[in-house]
């Protein structure tokens, strides 16, 4: 299809009444599909580097769409446009995905919807799968879980109808996901070992590695992180050996972030420092934000204020610039804990405040209950117990909501301080067996959680050490036996291995001397003949081009004398004027047809070369090459070709630019190498 008839056609499309077309999904089959695969690749090649100029790529695609098929009858689909349809649905998929990274995810499920809607009338069963899965995430994201875990649900026995193991995969290490965040650990467990179960039949490292990182989290938040940070290492030692530094960088922090919560700093601070260093490196802002944060809270835990106030600042700077507003309320909490430890309470309620409201926003409920405890916390330090009253209340109402025993039992203290303070004895007696009884359910859970990390660590030791006993038992027994095996065979055979090797090495060396010989003397005289066969072959080239010289020179003073006998009286000026035309057509052709026959056999892949490094080049241009690899000057090959001295100047220059040589560079020295 020309480039005029897809104008046309576009432009009646335009102007016609959609009613003038037989049916509404006629024009899938009109639309130049060719163009939006195109306006695709061009998005997806500009996806990760300029995402702004991709989405506009995205849009002509999913604009035309919208204007030509608005009301597509999905009845009877044609193969053409169920391609056309499978193009629409994966540009609406990647303009969501930019949306989504970008932290948009209101205007990420606008497209994901778009993308459920026509894959759904479609039948498109994997892009039904792919949209609840993008759905689902979206609702992850804004922490509506039990949503999410519907669509990934949903996304899982699509995917596993269509026989899509991948999808399968992510559907079910996403269920986990949410099964994890809603307290629910033995669905978590299950999702996570089917994910495992289907990364190992697909053979993937990577997802298998992916799956291991999970289930180490869910083993720390179940007290045994001494199997979940073994998880971690086997994910780590892949990804290092696999050089996936991305990957490294994820779990180094994880088991950093799990050595704090254990309590283990130095540990965790070696961890979370490795995994800053790569992040620094390739200063991706979105994963350099999380580190800086890690590490501040780390330091705080530490008492190493000074390091603490650093790192938050640079957490903060560093979310400002990418506007990452979940950062925004939790580096003011922390901000706010340490000018709370510096004392400077003022300042402290400054950060709180912040970070209360924009914690609000986000409707983390763990996170708020932090902040209001220390808010409540900074307010009886400055003695104003009515609106400490206000924030610990709070505080305790959302540890009771999420089961947080810690920050109820220094909720309730503060209240009871609080009260007492005011002279509120009964109030006060109160929130105090409040905090009493909190206060020994907390202990109790301590040591609950203490025995279950001994008995776990323990066991854990335990496994090791008869693994190792019978890795070590295993690989004895296959020692002995290699070594007994080895033995006999080298007592047999070293003997007459020995002799026979000797014999061989005197034969293959007389030969290969006797072999070397003949091949020298067989290579010297192939080569003595081509080159002999070569040296007469450029004689007689450059004998045929002094002849054509000459014979040009004389046809050329033949045409001059007839020029001149056009002017003398009883002269047929027709007749002379017809014959010096045929002289000058015949001349360029004719030597140009026994000048090639000869250069073809002297150089014969002179043409191919250049052609393979210079494309580019007329046939023209190809054919002056030709001569000046002959070392013809231009006054010759303008002889030669019938044309002017300066026409062959010009076509020159134009081959020395096509070639990107500078005047420095001789064109004919160059020609020869080619």
């Amino acid at each position: 299809m020309t480039v005029f008839l897809r104008l046309w056609l576009l432009t009646m499309v335009m102007l016609c009444p959609l009613t003038m077309l037989q049916t509404k999904a006629d024009v899938a089959d009109i639309f130049d599909t060719t163009q939006i695969k195109q306006w695709l690749e061009e998005g997806r090649h500009w996806q990760k580097s300029m995402p702004d100029s991709a989405i506009i790529y995205y849009s002509k695609v999913i604009s035309a769409y919208e204007k030509l098929w608005q009301e597509p009858d999905f009845s009877n689909l044609s193969p053409t446009q169920k391609v056309y349809l499978k193009t629409v649905l994966e540009t609406l998929n990647l303009t969501g995905n930019i949306y989504y990274f970008d932290d948009q995810y209101k205007r990420a499920e606008t497209y994901y919807q778009k993308s459920l809607t026509i894959s759904q009338k479609a039948e498109f069963t994997n892009y039904i799968a792919q949209a609840f899965f993008d759905i689902g995430y979206v609702r992850y994201k804004i922490n509506n879980y039990s949503k999410a875990k519907e669509l990934f649900q949903k996304a899982g026995h699509l995917f596993k109808a269509a026989k899509d193991d991948r999808g399968f995969y992510h559907a079910m290490n996403a269920c986990g996901l949410t099964a994890n965040h809603l307290g629910n650990y033995s669905e978590a467990y299950s999702c996570f070992h089917l994910a495992l179960k289907t990364a190992v039949a697909i053979n993937d490292s990577l997802f298998i590695s992916d799956t291991k990182i999970n289930l180490g989290i869910l083993y720390c938040e179940q007290e045994n992180p001494e199997e979940g940070i073994k998880l971690f290492e086997d994910a780590l030692g892949y990804f290092e050996k696999t050089n996936n530094s991305e990957a490294v960088s994820d779990v180094a922090l994880n088991i950093g972030v799990v050595m704090k919560l254990a309590g283990d700093y130095n540990r965790a601070h070696k961890y979370m420092k490795k995994s800053l260093a790569i992040e620094e490196q390739v200063q991706v802002k979105s994963r350099l934000v999380s580190r800086y944060y890690h590490l501040a809270e780390l330091y705080l835990e530490m008492n190493q204020n000074k390091k603490a106030y650093d790192y938050i600042r640079k957490t903060l700077a560093v979310a400002e610039e990418i506007a990452a507003k979940p950062f925004t309320s939790e580096c003011n909490f922390l901000l706010g804990k340490y000018y709370f430890m510096e004392k400077d309470y003022q300042q402290a309620i400054k950060s709180l405040t912040i970070a209360v409201n924009e914690s609000e926003k986000n409707n983390d409920q763990a996170l708020m209950a932090q902040i209001n405890l220390w808010y409540a916390k900074a307010l009886f330090q400055l003695k104003k117990h009515n609106e400490a009253l206000v924030y610990a209340q709070k505080a305790y109402n959302n540890a009771v909501k999420l089961n947080l025993l810690s920050i109820q039992s220094e909720a309730a203290q503060i209240l009871s301080a609080c009260y007492y303070d005011l002279n509120r004895p009964e109030k006060a007696l109160k929130w105090f067996q409040v905090y009493h009884n909190t206060s020994d359910s907390l202990n109790l859970f301590e040591q609950q959680k203490e025995i279950k990390r001994i008995e776990a660590r323990f066991n854990y030791e335990k496994k090791e050490r008869e693994n190792e006993l019978l890795r070590n038992q295993t690989a004895l027994q296959e020692i002995r036996l290699k070594n007994h095996t080895i033995t006999n065979i080298v007592l047999a055979l070293a003997t007459l291995l020995s002799i026979v090797v000797i014999i061989l090495l005197i034969s293959r060396i007389k030969y290969n001397r006797a072999l070397n010989r003949e091949q020298q003397l067989l290579s010297l005289q192939k080569l003595d003949n081509i080159t002999k066969e070569l040296e007469g072959k450029e004689r007689e080239l450059t004998a045929k081009m002094m002849f054509l010289n000459q014979k040009n020179e004389l046809i050329g003073r033949i045409i001059s004398q007839l020029q001149d006998l056009q002017n003398a009286p009883d002269v047929n000026y027709k007749e002379i004027n017809v014959l010096v035309n045929e002289l000058r057509s015949d001349l360029p052709q004719g030597n140009w047809r026994e000048f090639e026959t000869q250069f073809v056999q002297v150089h014969p892949d002179f043409y191919k070369r250049l052609y393979e490094r210079f494309p580019q080049l007329s046939s023209h241009e190809q054919r002056i090459c030709a001569f000046l690899r002959m070392n013809l000057n231009t006054k010759e090959i303008a002889a030669i070709t019938g044309r002017s001295s300066k026409s062959i100047e010009v076509t020159r220059s134009r081959i020395r630019k096509k070639l990107d040589l500078s005047r420095s560079n001789n064109l004919s020295s160059f020609l020869a190498s080619v």
